[in-house]
């Protein structure tokens, strides 16, 4: 450890986050510079995942734009919230000699990750949207950039406490099996909140609105969205009244979408 610069810069953070993690866990088992590291994370969330839901909510206009950069961050957070106490305190009973900022630390540095990976779709996600992509297109891609970088954020993050056992003998390796068990948790919270929070992307056919009300649950409107896609829909269209309680899509922990089904209650015009 001694032979590498410390992180001392927002620069080096996110050198050390995409290319040298290693050192990055190091530091953090060390106890060095763990408040810095902290903030520099949280910069990344909110930076990063708002300029993602910036240019994924521009499909329905400015105002879905900045709702959705607004909302996505939030979401990363509350997540965290809602499931670091569990995982902290199980961590603690099963043997680990982790501070509670230490393990704050490791898994807001994998959230940053998360953040850098769907910036880095940004150009994807904006090319589609200015090529006039399909309207369930657009809503499965996004889910398919957040898994992708939701999988590799939680990779480091297992990479991360696994450096911590080896090498530093401060964390168990049954702790691990419990960490995969906390990462299920995490997503199934995360979609949980996001349905909460939808819609992100937004129906260019709707008024803007900041929160839906639609029933339904996320997994019959991901199949809902596959069908209509496959189908060869382009947008949703007007549903019959006795179908008003279809679901709407929604997004994934770290996905700015919302429903397939945003034009449910809107009337067919002539």
């Amino acid at each position: 450890m001694s032979t590498h610069q410390r992180i001392t810069s927002y620069s080096a953070f996110l050198k050390a986050l995409l290319s040298d993690r290693e050192r990055f866990f190091e530091e953090v088992v060390e106890g060095v510079g763990l408040g810095r590291k902290l903030r520099y994370a949280v910069l990344t969330i909110i930076a990063l995942s708002g300029f993602f839901g910036l240019v994924a909510g521009a499909y329905s206009g400015p105002a879905q734009a900045v709702s959705a950069a607004v909302k996505l961050p939030f979401l990363f957070f509350a997540t965290f919230a809602v499931c670091f106490p569990t995982f902290f305190v199980v961590q603690v009973l099963v043997g680990s000699r982790l501070r509670l900022l230490q393990v704050a630390v490791l898994v807001f540095g994998a959230l940053a990750l998360t953040c850098v990976l769907l910036a880095a779709f940004v150009p994807i996600t904006a090319f589609f949207l200015v090529s006039g992509a399909n309207y369930y297109f657009q809503h499965l891609l996004n889910i398919l950039i957040a898994g992708v970088a939701g999988l590799f954020g939680m990779y480091a993050l297992h990479e991360g406490l696994s450096v911590v056992c080896e090498r530093r003998g401060v964390y168990p390796r049954k702790a691990l099996t419990i960490m995969r068990a906390w990462v299920l948790l995490f997503g199934f919270v995360g979609i949980q909140l996001a349905w909460t929070l939808r819609p992100f992307l937004g129906d260019r056919n709707e008024p803007f609105r900041v929160f839906g009300t639609y029933q339904g649950n996320f997994y019959a409107a991901i199949i809902y969205a596959v069908n209509k896609l496959m189908a060869g829909d382009a947008k949703p269209v007007p549903l019959p009244a006795q179908h008003d309680s279809l679901p709407r899509f929604h997004s994934l922990p770290f996905s700015p979408v919302d429903t397939v089904a945003d034009s449910a209650h809107r009337r067919e015009r002539p």
